[in-house]
């Protein structure tokens, strides 16, 4: 099934966000960059709703825009975990000169256990995996072969793991074992830079492979 599925990218580290077309006139979105809530605002259809914000973490640039997104169209955050100034990198972030990310509530704290959910009608697989960020998640839709991964899996590489918590062996695995089994056609839409394909990771992915 084709899904309309639009990409915006914004803030200090070009961070990308998902708008996509729900059932019944309803959105959902994954991650919110700055700016993300206004470029929604504009790209809603009228009469249509944004329903649901999943996040895939909460470092700073992901989640820069959840708060105005929220308030904009009272959708529900999804979310490993509850909002904390320390899954944002309040403090690494000032360092940088970044201001601090206005604060926000997480309506369903998912867990650290796989899932399933229906979002916006739509049917969903929450893969939590750790590493990157220890509130790291995947969103698939395998109903339209779509992945949201945030920053676990990039084109040719994976996120990085300097971060307070961070582990590429528990990243790693993570992917390995959630991620890969993915039909090879699954289209993974990344938290920075362009999209890419299982079936492309599984054979070029220099940590994958």
């Amino acid at each position: 099934m084709s899904r309309k599925i639009q990409v915006y990218t914004g803030g200090a580290v070009g961070c990308n966000g998902y708008l996509i077309e729900a059932e019944n006139n309803q959105y959902v979105a994954v991650d919110a960059p700055l700016g993300m809530a206004a470029w929604v605002a504009r790209l809603l259809p009228e009469g249509a709703r944004l329903t649901h914000l999943l996040l895939t973490h909460q470092h700073f640039d992901h989640v820069e825009g959840a708060a105005e997104l929220q308030q904009r169209t009272a959708c529900r955050i999804h979310a490993v975990a509850s909002y904390s100034k320390t899954l944002t990198l309040e403090e690494a972030a000032g360092a940088w000169g970044l201001p601090p990310v206005v604060p926000y509530t997480v309506d369903d704290v998912l867990g650290t256990t796989p899932a399933k959910a229906n979002w916006g009608g739509l049917d969903w697989e929450i893969f939590p995996i750790a590493g990157h960020a220890t509130d790291g998640a995947a969103y698939y839709l395998p109903g339209d072969d779509e992945l949201f991964v945030g920053d676990i899996l990039f084109s040719g590489s994976v996120g990085r793991t300097d971060f307070p918590g961070g582990s590429m062996s528990v990243l790693v695995r993570g992917i390995r074992e959630h991620l890969m089994p993915l039909p090879p056609h699954t289209t993974v839409n990344s938290g920075h830079g362009p999209a890419t394909t299982i079936g492309e990771e599984q054979l070029n992915n220099p940590y994958i492979c």
